[in-house]
């Protein structure tokens, strides 16, 4: 009923809007806008009064960024194909995450039990900080069908300034997922008050965030000829299919407080504006910066009655039981910088930093009891940067730990960006190579658990790469090419247990995007990505991994965006890793294939002033593929069928 009474309420407020507009409306002469026609920029549909900067956690360097109201393809602005094109996952928004591309993992931070959560987690790099005239809030909510093994997501967040200087930003992000397969919910709850100074001479950024993320895990499908072999079933739905696990919950919680502040000095200069008009501009000369950062995370495993049929090992008790691991973080860094406005004649900016950080790991011990490790790290660093410039911009920097157990940690790295026209056309060259060397986390050789025990000493691990890329934005076309080579590469091995290659493992991988527009109203958007790995017994990497979307779009009553189409994901087979429920990571198993099934959804998708909303028929392909290996991981399939949907709402005033 709520969805009915949602969908009658939105209905209305459309029709008003429509007809309000259409009575306004008037055709302007010399438009090349009429009746139906849409023009093929991904314009953004924003007030101009928000401004909105993202910034690097270290320094904090703001860099602008769009507000997210592009009317086009909201259906694939979630989380997951947000984050990759192909993904391995239980299939409930939500659960861990690994991408199927190597170049699209990330690690978000030092916890080896967060990185399945990143597509989800929030850090202070990924929270847009805003400049606004008027308060800016946005509504959005996601949910699907049917109502009783739903997917939801309710999105709040309100911006304001106090005055010129001070923005302050609340946001509330909540995932409720009941699963389509037994014993699969979920739920994340994030929140998180932040906020940006910016004063002549003293600047900051702030923010706290908690996030919170808990799931069952159901260990798969018990049998999977209940997907592969439908007929042979057809007793069973989706929910009613028998799974290994039940009771067995696990989760993950992280708190974070961050503060950069800068003060700088420098001097006052006039500027010409126009022959008749000047202003005052302040060109900073020397900046001191200090970042604080503390984290606490902590990962939960907990089994209603162990199972001792699915997990090979039961270290201590077979009723019910609980695994907790913590983490906590404090880290200071301080720098000086000479910034690139006053130095007119180089035209480059230098920094120089240290920085310290403290960290505590904490698990059960043999007997029961905590234990708790300590390490201090301290590490130093320059950066010499040009981040101004419409020609040409780099960034390169260095830094070591000399003191602390990972003494010798090392990263260098380099950025170069040129823009420049050819043919006519504008184009964008980028490049970016590193080399990094770094010592494997505390719980990555040690961790303490009742299904796992290890202690390990392994050697440090060394990462070459080297990547760049060419964009022809007019073209609607990007090339790219990235290439890594990894020594001593961790990775889980077929027990699940973390374990160190021998030797190298080079990584190399091909994409490319081409948008393709036919007249005024059709249009194909396509992604690919070529990767070969050297061990496919360490890294195992689908070859092709695609991205395809097809859509026709118009405009109704000159007011009313409408996109209409099917998009769709595909990777080739390969042995995807497996699961492992009670440590949460991903690991390499080599006794089945997944891939070679596409996955489409045909959406409808509108854009009416302030408001973005869509319908999508998940997964549309199920009911008429001969193939039913509709696998995202083994024993792990992906949702069935659905309908979707979802509404996006701002607020400027």
């Amino acid at each position: 009923m709520r969805y009915i009474f949602f969908l009658l309420i939105f209905c209305c407020a459309s029709v008003c809007s429509l007809s309000a507009q259409s009575s306004r409306m008037r055709p302007q002469s010399g438009s090349s806008s009429s009746k139906g026609e849409v023009d093929n920029s991904k314009a953004n549909y924003v007030s101009p009064h928000v401004v909105a900067k993202k910034i690097e956690e270290r320094f904090g360097v703001a860099d602008s960024v769009t507000v997210d109201t592009i009317p086009r393809n909201f259906p694939d602005k979630n989380l997951l194909d947000s984050y990759s094109i192909a993904n391995a996952y239980n299939g409930n928004m939500g659960s861990p995450v690994q991408s199927k591309i190597f170049f699209d993992r990330t690690q978000k931070t030092n916890f080896l039990f967060s990185t399945p959560y990143d597509p989800y987690v929030y850090t202070a790099s990924d929270l847009s900080f805003y400049n606004t005239k008027t308060p800016y809030s946005n509504l959005t909510y996601l949910s699907s069908f049917p109502g009783e093994q739903s997917e939801e997501r309710t999105k709040i967040f309100l911006s304001m300034n106090t005055n010129k200087k001070l923005n302050i930003t609340g946001l509330f992000d909540y995932l409720y997922n009941r699963g389509r397969y037994m014993n699969q919910s979920n739920k994340g709850l994030i929140a998180s008050l932040y906020g940006s100074y910016s004063g002549k001479h003293y600047s900051a950024y702030g923010a706290f965030l908690y996030q919170n993320f808990s799931n069952y895990e159901n260990g798969g499908l018990a049998n999977t000829d209940y997907v592969t072999n439908p007929s042979a079933y057809s007793q069973y739905t989706s929910i009613t299919m028998p799974v290994n696990l039940t009771g067995v919950q696990a989760g993950y919680r992280t708190m974070s407080f961050f503060y950069n502040h800068k003060y700088s000095l420098g001097f006052n200069k006039v500027i010409v504006v126009k022959k008749d008009s000047t202003r005052e501009e302040f060109i900073p000369v020397t900046s001191f910066i200090h970042t604080l950062k503390v984290q606490r995370d902590v990962k939960r495993f907990h089994e209603a009655s162990v199972d001792t049929t699915f997990f090979a090992n039961t270290n201590f008790s077979k009723t019910a039981h609980s695994d907790t691991v913590a983490y906590l973080s404090v880290r200071n860094t301080f720098a000086v910088q000479m910034d690139e406005k006053f130095n007119r004649l180089l035209k480059f900016g230098l920094t120089a930093f240290i920085e310290n950080e403290v960290n505590r790991y904490m698990q059960l011990d043999q007997y029961d009891k905590i234990a708790y490790k300590w390490e201090q790290n301290t590490r130093v660093g320059g950066i010499l940067a040009k981040n101004e410039g419409r020609i040409y911009r780099y960034n390169l920097q260095g830094n070591i730990v000399i003191v602390g157990p990972k003494i010798g940690d090392f990263e260098l790295s380099g950025r170069v960006g040129g823009y420049f026209t050819l043919w006519k056309d504008s184009v964008a060259l980028k490049a970016m190579a590193r080399i990094r060397n770094t010592s494997a986390s505390y719980f990555w050789e040690h961790y303490y658990s009742n299904h796992f025990i290890w202690n390990n000493n392994f050697d440090k691990e060394l990462q070459t790469y080297i990547g760049g890329s060419i964009e022809l934005p007019k073209r609607h076309l990007k090339l790219g090419l990235q290439v890594a080579n990894n020594t001593n590469y961790l990775y889980f091995n077929e027990n699940a247990m973390p374990t160190q290659a021998s030797g190298s493992v080079q990584i190399v991988a091909l994409d490319a995007s081409l948008d393709l527009f036919f007249g005024k109203h059709f249009a194909l958007e396509n992604k690919g990505v070529y990767q070969v790995s050297s061990n496919q017994n360490v890294i195992p990497l689908p070859a092709l991994a695609l991205y395809n979307n097809l859509y026709y779009q118009t405009k109704l009553f000159n007011v009313l965006r409408v996109q209409l189409g099917v998009s769709s994901h595909f990777h080739t087979s390969y042995y995807a890793p497996a699961y492992m429920p009670a440590t949460g990571q991903f690991y390499v198993q080599s006794k089945t294939k997944i891939g070679n099934y596409p996955l489409a959804s045909a959406y409808a998708n509108f854009h009416l002033k302030k408001t973005r909303f869509f319908l999508e028929y998940y997964h549309v392909n199920q009911s008429f593929m001969p193939n039913q290996n509709y696998f995202s991981m083994p024993n792990y399939p992906m949702n069935p069928t659905t309908m979707k949907m979802g509404i996006s709402w701002n607020f400027y005033d």
